[in-house]
C-alpha cells in the first residue's frame, strides 16, 4: 500500500552534466526544476543531493566531481550533504566562471529592443538575465533602459508603477501590441520615431484594414446623400 501511494514522478530529469562552463546554467536550472515539480518525493536536501549527483557523467570532469562529493560524504560517519543551496553554492563555485556571469550581466543592461520584434527581443534579453544571478530589481531597471524610448514614456504613464518584473514585461508587452496595431507609422518599424497617432494605410492588420474601408465607404456615403440634397434645396436644418 505504501508503494501505491508513493508520489508519480512529473517531468524529465536532465541529460548527463559533462563539466561543460557553457552547459552549466541550464543543467542547474532543469535539475532545480525536476526537483521544484517532485517536491514530494524528494522531501530532504540529503535525497535531492543524492539524486542530483548520479546526474553527473561519468568519465567526465563533472562525473570527477560528484564522484569526489560522494566519496567524501560516504567517508563521514553520518552522511550529509548539507543543504540544497550550500550544494549549489559548490556547483556554482565549481563550473559557473564569473567571466560568464559578468558577461551575461553586461549584455543584459547592454541588449537595446531596437527594431526587433518584441516576442524575439525578449527571449534573447531573458536568456542573459537568467545567468546574470543578479536581483530582480536590477533586472527590472536593466529591462527598462533597453526598451525603445516610446515604450518606456508609456510605462511611465502607469499608476501605480509596475512592482515585480513579471508585471513590467506584460506591461510592455500590452503597450507593443498596441503599437503594432494602432501606431506603427507607414514605413518605419522603429518605435522610437514617427507619429504615435498611427498610419491607417502603412497598418497591415486585416480588422484595421477592414474598419478602414468601412469607414471611407460610409463617409463617401453620407458625403453622397448631402451632396444630392443641397442640389435640391431639401436639405434638413438640424433642430
Amino acid at each position: 500500500m505504501a508503494q501505491q501511494n508513493q508520489p508519480r514522478l512529473l517531468g524529465i530529469p536532465p541529460d548527463p552534466y559533462d563539466g561543460s562552463p557553457d552547459k552549466a546554467i541550464a543543467f542547474w536550472n532543469t535539475l532545480a526544476n525536476y526537483y521544484a515539480i517532485n517536491d514530494g518525493v524528494y522531501t530532504t536536501n540529503t535525497q535531492k543531493v543524492l539524486s542530483a549527483l548520479t546526474y553527473f557523467k561519468i568519465g567526465t570532469p563533472g562525473g570527477n566531481w560528484a564522484s569526489d562529493l560522494m566519496q567524501t560524504a560516504l567517508a563521514a560517519n553520518l552522511v550529509n550533504y548539507r543543504t540544497w543551496n550550500a550544494f549549489k553554492a559548490t556547483f556554482e563555485k565549481q563550473f559557473i566562471p564569473p567571466a560568464s556571469q559578468m558577461e551575461a550581466i553586461s549584455k543584459m543592461h547592454s541588449h537595446p529592443m531596437g527594431t526587433k520584434s518584441f516576442a524575439t527581443w525578449f527571449q534573447e534579453w531573458s536568456t542573459e538575465a537568467r545567468h546574470t544571478g543578479v536581483d530582480e530589481t536590477t533586472k527590472m531597471w536593466a529591462f527598462r533602459r533597453n526598451l525603445p524610448p516610446i515604450l518606456q514614456q508609456k510605462l511611465l504613464t502607469l499608476s501605480p508603477q509596475p512592482t515585480t518584473l513579471d508585471t513590467l514585461i506584460e506591461k510592455a508587452r500590452e503597450f507593443d501590441c498596441n503599437w503594432e496595431i494602432f501606431g506603427r507609422p507607414s514605413g518605419t518599424s522603429n518605435r522610437g520615431y514617427g507619429s504615435s497617432q498611427g498610419n491607417w494605410k502603412g497598418n497591415q492588420n486585416p480588422r484595421i484594414q477592414e474598419i478602414k474601408e468601412e469607414t471611407e465607404i460610409e463617409i463617401a456615403a453620407t458625403q453622397s446623400k448631402c451632396g444630392t440634397s443641397r442640389k435640391r434645396g431639401k436639405l434638413t436644418p438640424q433642430e
